[in-house]
Order: C-alpha cells, then structure tokens, then sequence
C-alpha cells in the first residue's frame, strides 16, 4: 500500500482550540522523540522540553491527562529536559482520537516552537485526507508544509532521531562524510549546513549513537 507523510503546521493558539487541556505558555519549546503508544487507552512518549524560564518545571505544564511522568535527561548546556511521558488521551481532542479510528498515525518530527505547532502524519492517501479534513471540520487554519511518500518504513532507525540529527546525518552521509577517504571534512561541512562546529559534532554524535544503540539492541 502507498503511504504518504504530511507536515501540517498550525499556530500554538490554534492548537489549543484542538487541545485546550494542553497549556503551551509556559513552554518555549516541545520535540517528541519517541513514540512509544499512541491508541484509545494511551499515549507514550519520550519528549525535550524546553521552558520559558528557569523557575518554571513540567508540573506548572502538565494537564489532567497525564498520568505518568519521569525525567531522564537534563541538558545543562541548553537547559532543555527529556522526559518519558504516559498519558489519556483528552476527551476533547479529536484530531487524536478519531486518528487512531480510521487509521494513520502521528510520526516524526513533532514539535512545538516559535509559536508554531508542527505535526507529522503517515498514513495511506484515503488516511491523510481524513486527517487533512479534522483540521477543516475544527475551523483551524493550517498550513500543509510537505507531502510526500514515505521514503522509509515507520520502524526504520532514522525515526529514532530528532529532525536535526537526520538533517546532519543525512547530509554528511551525501557529502560523503563517511567515505573512505572523506570527500569532505567536519569544517566544510559545517559551513554546509550553517552551524558552529562544536553544535554539528554533538548532533552528528547524537546520532550516531541513537543508531547504534537501536542496532545493537535488536541483536
């Protein structure tokens, strides 16, 4: 069957028309990582966040759906945390629940940043549309980013890195990055992609690491 992906990006104010349990005032910045659940019963995820201010902490954003939380990770250098997050899935918010009725389903990247919500969707042509028509039937205005097949199952180990770490990691792999002899070095390909030398080698070894902790954990 043909899959598609679909980026729709919406307003942080829109969103909380769909979601009005979800407070995004507080928060500068949301990446979900990792989908570990997403049905009827429940939603699991691994996020970062990101807060406006240092005295602010996840339980000032955490909505009366969530029934489980637990730091991981805390990014001094950002400040950003990565959370596991278990949760309902609010009665109100039917862009999740009739999904998970007619199939498809939310994918990566999914973030929240500069007042801006990002969702990406899979699923067959019939399944987009569907999605597609939420947004319509809610009178939410939005913004179809991509559209695209599906380039790579929904298993495969890129979906297991954030949307910059694909980025680099794709880029460098094209540029030729991983040659042997190298066709270009970590300078120039940091000048490539715009970024300061010590940000692209901790996001090129992010990622490697991600990669390789999937692999060697389906051994």
């Amino acid at each position: 069957m043909r899959r598609l992906i679909v980026i729709v990006e919406i307003s942080s104010r829109a969103f909380s028309k769909l979601y009005p349990e979800k407070p995004l005032q507080n928060i500068r910045s949301i990446e979900v990582l990792h989908f570990l659940r997403l049905d009827y019963q429940e939603i699991a995820l691994i996020a970062r966040v990101e807060f406006n201010k240092p005295d602010v902490s996840i339980e000032d954003v955490l909505s009366d759906d969530v029934s489980d939380v637990h730091l991981l990770e805390h990014e001094k250098e950002s400040g950003a945390y990565v959370y596991f997050i278990k949760a309902r899935p609010a009665q109100s918010a039917h862009v999740g629940t009739d999904l998970a009725a007619g199939g498809g389903y939310f994918s990566l990247p999914l973030e929240v940043k500069d007042g801006k919500v990002k969702l990406t969707f899979l699923g067959s042509a019939k399944q987009v549309r569907d999605f597609i028509k939420l947004f319509e039937e809610a009178d939410v205005r939005y913004r179809v980013v991509s559209h695209t097949d599906a380039q790579f199952p929904p298993h495969s180990p890129l979906s297991h890195l954030t949307e910059k770490q694909r980025r680099v990691l794709i880029t460098a792999h094209n540029l030729g990055y991983y040659d042997v002899p190298r066709k270009i070095g970590l300078v120039q390909l940091a000048k490539r992609l715009d970024l300061a030398l010590s940000t692209l080698d901790v996001h090129l070894r992010k990622a490697e690491r991600r990669l390789l902790n999937h692999i060697i954990n389906d051994l």
